[in-house]
């Protein structure tokens, strides 16, 4: 295998001082952050469309991401690329004991099991179940995770209907919702005056439908893709 290497070689030359790019060389991992983001969505644009030649190239692209950012950490004395791929064999390694080790797993819901018991031995200095939950990821899909941490302790219920009847008891049983602007601050202008505000019923609301949705077996997320998909395609049509 001599493609990989080659890529190193790559992003070496391009972070390098002399005769690289001033663009590679001025990125930092906070200013390559959203780049990981959009690489990852257009990987998954990519597999949804089944095209194994797309999925190639995208792959290639996130791939390029995990050695711009350890090469940009090993300048700066972090860590290197292979300290990256050490790691996360050792996890994999760590996190398939019926593979590597002695512990038996023979169907997929004793292998998630046996996973979530070696991950749980890793992370014992967390706090919470919610502990690691990207704060970054896109408001459905962190409220899906962030459900399913909670089923897992039987308290995804409990705690939806806890924010629902806080929210019942702030705004009072008969009064109208209220919409509160970006900067926090409440919007009694109306719905014309109110576009870009932020209205807790209306995410509350949404809240119970999500988890409605994954009570019975449906997945949200991928739910409404298919439904904004359709969205795209009618708007396409009607240009």
């Amino acid at each position: 295998m001599t493609a990989v290497p080659d890529l190193v070689t790559v992003v070496d030359r391009l972070l390098a001082e002399d005769g690289g790019c001033v663009w590679n060389r001025a990125q930092s991992h906070a200013t390559l952050a959203r780049y990981a983001v959009e690489e990852s969505y257009e990987l998954v644009d990519a597999i949804d469309d089944g095209d194994p030649a797309d999925v190639r190239e995208e792959l290639g692209d996130v791939l390029y991401q995990v050695v711009l950012h350890a090469g940009i950490a090993e300048r700066a004395g972090e860590f290197t690329l292979e300290d990256v791929a050490a790691g996360v064999r050792d996890k994999m390694i760590r996190r398939h004991p019926h593979v590597f080790g002695d512990e038996t797993a023979d169907t997929v819901d004793e292998v998630v099991r046996v996973w979530r018991a070696a991950k749980a031995a890793e992370k014992s200095a967390r706090t919470s179940a919610l502990d690691g939950v990207p704060r970054a990821m896109p408001p459905l899909e962190r409220a899906v995770k962030l459900l399913e941490r909670l089923d897992e302790r039987g308290a995804a219920d409990t705690a939806v209907a806890s924010v629902v009847a806080a929210d019942r008891e702030a705004r009072g049983a008969s009064s109208a919702p209220a919409a509160v602007d970006g900067a926090g601050g409440v919007d009694g202008a109306g719905a014309v005056d109110g576009a870009g505000a932020v209205d807790a019923a209306w995410g509350i609301a949404l809240l119970e439908e999500v988890a409605g949705a994954v009570h019975d077996g449906i997945d949200p997320v991928a739910s409404l893709r298919a439904a904004v998909a359709a969205l795209e395609e009618a708007g396409r049509a009607a240009e």
